[in-house]
């Protein structure tokens, strides 16, 4: 994914400039571990290099990064356009901007909140709805003293309605992992991070906040095949509503899904419009062919995944079901993995073969 990451931070330098944005927001998730690759921690700093040396960026921690990590240099950097929110005691500290048409608009930034981690610190229930209310009881009491002023929230969270996907890591351990979206109630955007697909959280009928999320700008998994990867780009007014708009991202390429017997695959002319998409393969052959990966690579250039669903098979057996070693007869163990892998039924000459090397092994056992 690295070289497509490159691709997406040159474009998006270029889109910053050519659009003339006045601050980048990152709503988390800057890296997919607490510890990141080096190559990754370079490709960051290229791009705020970039970004900043455009307009200030404005960037909170997700549940995947090490929110002390990514603080590190905070106030070095903040004097060089890079302002990162990672602390508690930051959260009703907001960054003043004021934009061409002096519109001014106070940032907030709201990491990702473990409830088990900060419901002490924060006075709050220990749940995501606790925590998130106490967070927000801050900055609407720092916007109470500023007068008349835009207020935009980057938060990381999972808000009650959002569409997730196979990407994400739950943020449920030991209770709810959602909180509604009334948490945010008298700002005027939200910017959310956490989920991968660009969607937007329905609020109240009568509220004027918006609540969005992104999403990713490129796919982590094939459950985000039919995402339309995005940055979003907000126009905040002096008065009236806030406006934004989803811009493409470049990916490199299509996900699809491509099911059928491997020889299907290999020859159907019904594929070959995806031959160079990235694609997930689902074999439905009743046993397991030779060198499939190899053979689908030879036309499938950007396979990425394969899966093994045999049409009429029994589902895979669980761990109570397997076969007990201390009562059942070797070749019926043998038999029973050859099942449980392959989902085919074990040859009379596999069967000879297998039984073979079971009497060569029990001759051959050093046994007195």
């Amino acid at each position: 994914m690295h070289s497509h990451q490159e691709v997406f931070v040159d474009w998006l330098i270029e889109l910053v400039a050519a659009e003339q944005v006045e601050l980048v927001l990152i709503a988390g998730d800057v890296y997919d571990r607490a510890v990141p690759p080096t190559e990754s921690v370079q490709l960051f700093d290229r791009a705020l290099i970039g970004l900043s040396a455009v307009c200030p960026v404005f960037i909170t921690p997700g549940n995947h990064d090490s929110a002390v990590r990514l603080g590190f240099g905070s106030g070095l950097m903040s004097a060089n356009g890079v302002h990162i929110r990672s602390e508690i005691a930051d959260i009703g500290v907001p960054l003043e901007i004021v934009g061409r048409d002096g519109t001014k608009v106070v940032v907030y930034g709201i990491p990702y909140l473990q409830p088990e981690v900060v419901f002490n610190q924060l006075e709050a229930d220990r749940t995501h709805f606790g925590v998130l209310t106490a967070a927000m009881e801050r900055i609407r009491a720092d916007v109470a003293d500023r007068g008349e002023t835009r207020v935009v929230v980057v938060s990381h969270a999972f808000i009650t309605g959002g569409s997730a996907s196979e990407s994400e890591r739950s943020l449920e351990i030991g209770g709810i992992g959602d909180a509604p979206s009334s948490v945010f109630t008298e700002v005027d955007y939200v910017a959310m991070g956490h989920l991968h697909g660009a969607q937007v959280i329905s609020t109240a009928e009568n509220s004027h906040t918006i609540v969005k999320y992104s999403g990713s700008p490129l796919p982590y998994s094939f459950s985000e095949e039919k995402h339309n990867k995005s940055v979003t780009l907000i126009d905040v007014p002096k008065w009236g509503s806030v406006v934004y708009e989803n811009i493409s991202t470049p990916v490199p390429g299509p996900l699809s899904t491509i099911t059928g017997a491997l020889e299907d695959l290999l020859n159907s002319p019904a594929f070959t419009e995806v031959e160079t998409h990235w694609i997930r393969a689902v074999i439905t052959d009743p046993t397991r062919q030779e060198r499939t990966r190899e053979r689908l690579l030879e036309r499938f250039i950007n396979l990425k995944h394969i899966e093994f669903m045999p049409q009429g098979s029994s589902t895979m057996l669980s761990i109570q079901e397997r076969l007990d070693p201390q009562n059942t007869p070797p070749i019926e163990i043998a038999a029973g993995f050859v099942t449980h892998v392959s989902r085919g039924e074990l040859t009379d000459p596999q069967r000879n073969l297998i039984q073979s090397a079971i009497e060569s092994v029990n001759m051959n056992d050093g046994s007195p």
